[in-house]
């Protein structure tokens, strides 16, 4: 059992999905479950573990609830041992005593989305990928998309439509656009401007067309200081043009915002 609840844990932290781990540390008198049990419990365990068990009944379900509140609640600290008497706390005949304690981990909350799949992106993120973050690429290509490394920290969304509403990514998820053309990244950025303040947007192509696409963006209903912290040329200044380097660029780039809101 305990190897199946290590196995979910490699998959969940691979998909990063937040979980908390319950063991019973210790017990006296009778009690269901031997000390060193486990069970697993996602936010998605609303009636029951994801893996393991604690001895089932009350004890399992007061174990699920609270994991399931530790899970909820952000301002919690991540361990909690809870000691119980059966009998008496949980209305249980056994009357002996049982001690859990509760591991919360929450997965990475940096989340970068890219738009494109082209050459600068498949060499974007491969490095990204290295990197403490979940992925998401966009494009209309599926042959393209299909060239990018398969991960669990990757999402490859096919797209039937620029203009089609995007979906799934977080207010603070970081935006990336290195589509084919000026007409790709005013369809993704205007839609997504609109609803949401991210902490990064960056855009790939010349002074010109940072120019241009900013003004656009203006028209179109972006609010000005969205628009003025639009990195565009996309990168640090370092590296030649190629995509090999862009990729780089783009990636220091991007740590260097993160760090600053940290």
């Amino acid at each position: 059992m305990s190897q199946d609840i290590y196995r979910q844990i490699v998959k969940l932290q691979a998909s990063a999905e937040d979980f908390v781990l319950v063991t019973v540390v210790s017990m006296a008198g009778s009690a269901p479950q031997e000390p060193g049990a486990k069970m697993l419990v996602t936010k998605a365990s609303s009636e029951r573990p994801l893996s393991g068990t604690v001895g089932g009944g009350k004890l399992e379900w007061f174990a699920l609830k609270q994991a399931l509140s530790l899970l909820n609640d952000p301002d919690h600290p991540s361990t909690l041992h809870v000691s119980l008497n059966l009998q008496t706390d949980l209305g249980m005949t056994c009357g002996g005593v049982v001690q859990l304690f509760f591991e919360k981990h929450l997965a990475n909350a940096w989340e970068v989305a890219v738009f494109g799949a082209g050459h600068v992106a498949q060499s974007l993120i491969p490095v990204l990928l290295t990197l403490d973050c979940r992925l998401h690429c966009f494009d209309d290509r599926p042959e393209w998309l299909n060239q990018l490394p398969d991960s669990p920290r990757l999402n490859k969304h096919l797209l039937s439509d620029w203009s089609a509403p995007v979906t799934g990514l977080s207010a603070a998820c970081f935006l990336i656009s290195v589509t084919q053309g000026h007409c790709e990244d005013l369809a993704i950025l205007s839609q997504l401007l609109k609803e949401r303040k991210p902490p990064y947007v960056g855009i790939i192509g010349s002074d010109s067309k940072a120019a241009r696409i900013r003004k656009q963006l203006r028209q179109s209903g972006v609010s000005e200081q969205l628009v003025e912290g639009i990195h565009c040329p996309i990168g640090l200044s370092v590296g030649q043009d190629i995509p090999a380097e862009i990729a780089i660029s783009i990636a220091a780039q991007l740590l260097q915002v993160k760090d600053q809101l940290d």
